[in-house]
C-alpha cells in the first residue's frame, strides 16, 4: 500500500468517526476516538518502511490510547499529545493527497447532520438585522450532540474555512461549487453555535488571508517577520482582553468573569520558578481558580482559562509555551513563503485555517477533551510542510512555461 494511494481514502475515516455518537453519547466517545486512533496508525503505517520512528509515533498512540477514552482529569496530556500525532500524520503530505484529504474533511459536515443537537438560546440570532430571517430560523444553539457549543462553533468554523478554499481552488465548476454550498452551510451551523468566536473569526480569518494572497510576492518576502507580527498582536490581543480594568470587557459580566480566571491562571503560574518552569500538572490551577471565580447565574467555577497558552503554561509551564509559540511561528512563516509557490493555493487555505486556530486559542481552551476536534486541528496545521513536486514535475512546468 503506498503512500499516493492509501492516505486520501484513510482519510475517510474522519468524518466516520463521527458514527461513534450512534452508541454513546458523550463528548468523546469511545467509538470515536477509536477511528480516530486507527487513521492516525494507518497514516503513520505508510511511512513505516522509510522512516522506523513512525513506528514509535504508533506506540506513542497505542499507549496514549486508554488514557484519552478513560481520562482522569479536564485536561491530560494526551489533549496535545493527539495535536501533535495529528500533526505528524499530515507532514509531506502532496497536493493531490491534501486534495483528498480536505474534501474527506469538509465531508464532516454532512456526516455531522444527523447527530445536530439544539440547546440554549442562540445569541448570535443578534446579529442579523432583519427581523424576518432572525425570527424563522431556530432560536436555539446547535451543537454536534454532546459536543459543548463552543467546540461545535470552533468544528464548524473550521469546516467553513476548509470549505471556501476548496471552493477557490477547484477547477472543476461543479465540485467549487459543492464546496462553496457546504462551506457556506458549515458557517451557518457555527452561527448557529452561539458562539461569537465561531462566527467572527472565520470572517476575519479569510479576510486577512485574501489580503496576503493579492500581495503573496510581497508577503513571501517577509514571511518570518509577518509571523513574528502576528504572534506579538495577539499577545497584545489578550493583554487588552484580561489585563485588570480592560474597557475591552469592563460592560460585560461574563467577560469579567473569564479575564479574572485568566488572571487567575497566570498569578498560579508565577508562584514559584519550578511552578513557571514545568507547570503544576492538570487540574491542579484549574480546580483552584474554578473555586475562586464564578460567573454570573452560575454556581460552579470555569474549569479552564478560556486560552490554550495559558492552560499551557499552568499545566506543563513556560518551556512548553515556548515550544508551541515557536511551533506557531515555523507554520506561519511556511504558510506565508508557501503563498507564493507551486502550493500556493492550498497554503492560502492552510493560513485561514492556521489563523482561526491561533485566534480561537486566545479565547477559549479549544483543544481540551475532544478528540475530533484536537485531531482536525493538529492535520490541518501540517499543511504548512506539504511536500514539494518531484524534481521531474518541477522541471517540466518550468520547461512548459
Amino acid at each position: 500500500m503506498t503512500p499516493r494511494l492509501a492516505s486520501p481514502w484513510v482519510d475517510l475515516l474522519l468524518p466516520l468517526s463521527l458514527s461513534g455518537l450512534l452508541w454513546e453519547r458523550s463528548g468523546n466517545p469511545a467509538g470515536m476516538v477509536l477511528i480516530l486512533a486507527i487513521w492516525c496508525g494507518l497514516k503513520f503505517l505508510r511511512w513505516l518502511p522509510s522512516e522506523p520512528v513512525y513506528g514509535v509515533l504508533i506506540g506513542v498512540l497505542v499507549v496514549s490510547l486508554s488514557a484519552v477514552i478513560h481520562p482522569i482529569s479536564g485536561s491530560a496530556p494526551t489533549d496535545l499529545i493527539l495535536v501533535l500525532l495529528a500533526f505528524a500524520a499530515g507532514l509531506q503530505q502532496s497536493k493531490a493527497q491534501w486534495r483528498g484529504g480536505l474534501w474527506f474533511v469538509l465531508a464532516t459536515v454532512i456526516v455531522s447532520l444527523p447527530f445536530v443537537e439544539f440547546d440554549r438560546f442562540n445569541s448570535n440570532l443578534d446579529a442579523i438585522p432583519w427581523s424576518v430571517l432572525r425570527d424563522a430560523l431556530p432560536q436555539e444553539a446547535v451543537r454536534i450532540q454532546r459536543i459543548t457549543i463552543n467546540r461545535s462553533g470552533y468544528l464548524y468554523g473550521l469546516f467553513a474555512l476548509v470549505g471556501y478554499g476548496l471552493y477557490r481552488s477547484e477547477v472543476r465548476p461543479w465540485l467549487s461549487r459543492l464546496a462553496v454550498v457546504v462551506g457556506v452551510f458549515s458557517f451557518v451551523l457555527a452561527l448557529g453555535a452561539a458562539s461569537r468566536a465561531a462566527l467572527l473569526f472565520p470572517i476575519a480569518a479569510q479576510i486577512f488571508t485574501e489580503l496576503c494572497w493579492w500581495n503573496r510576492q510581497w508577503v513571501a518576502r517577509r514571511a518570518k517577520s509577518l509571523a513574528g507580527t502576528i504572534l506579538v498582536l495577539s499577545l497584545l490581543f489578550n493583554l487588552a482582553l484580561y489585563a485588570p480594568g480592560s474597557p475591552m470587557v469592563a460592560e460585560e459580566p461574563s467577560d469579567v468573569g473569564r479575564a479574572q480566571v485568566a488572571q487567575c491562571f497566570v498569578s498560579q503560574s508565577l508562584r514559584s520558578l519550578p511552578d513557571l518552569l514545568i507547570g503544576q500538572g492538570y487540574d491542579r490551577v484549574s480546580d483552584h481558580c474554578a473555586s475562586k471565580v464564578f460567573l454570573p447565574d452560575r454556581t460552579s467555577g470555569i474549569p479552564h482559562a478560556h486560552n490554550v497558552f495559558l492552560h499551557a503554561l499552568a499545566d506543563q509551564g513556560v518551556i512548553t509555551l515556548i515550544l508551541m509559540l515557536v511551533a506557531l511561528s515555523l507554520v506561519f512563516q511556511r504558510l506565508f513563503s508557501g503563498l507564493a509557490g507551486d502550493a500556493g493555493s492550498l497554503c492560502r487555505t492552510g493560513l485561514a485555517c492556521a489563523l482561526f486556530i491561533l485566534a480561537s486559542s486566545l479565547v477559549e481552551s479549544t483543544l481540551l477533551k475532544t478528540s475530533l476536534q484536537q485531531v482536525i486541528s493538529g492535520y490541518l496545521l501540517a499543511i504548512a510542510w506539504v511536500a514539494p513536486l518531484p524534481l521531474k514535475q518541477e522541471n517540466f512546468r518550468t520547461i512548459g512555461s
